[in-house]
């Protein structure tokens, strides 16, 4: 497995506590409110932990698919709430 996919996934978890990092440097200098860069930060942190855990999960099946060819399908994507279903032509 390249490991600039790990270093991917690390730079975005980086890049995201950086976002949570400056909301409550804003909100210190009180130039936003406490109660919406908490709503913020939490919404980041939200969106951070989805991604990781997505996007290690799926590196961790890619290794799989490489040691065992073909024992590991990768499953369709299902859609979810508010997604439409691809038709490919």
């Amino acid at each position: 497995m390249k490991s600039v996919f790990y270093e991917r996934l690390f730079q975005l978890n980086r890049c995201l506590e950086q976002v949570a990092e400056i909301l409550e440097q804003f909100r210190q200098d009180e130039i936003i409110h406490p109660n919406y860069a908490r709503g913020r930060a939490r919404a980041v942190e939200d969106l951070r932990a989805d991604l990781s855990h997505v996007l290690a999960g799926m590196l961790h099946l890619k290794e799989l698919e490489a040691c065992v060819p073909g024992v590991f399908p990768r499953p369709e994507a299902k859609p979810r709430n508010g997604d439409q279903p691809r038709h490919d032509p």
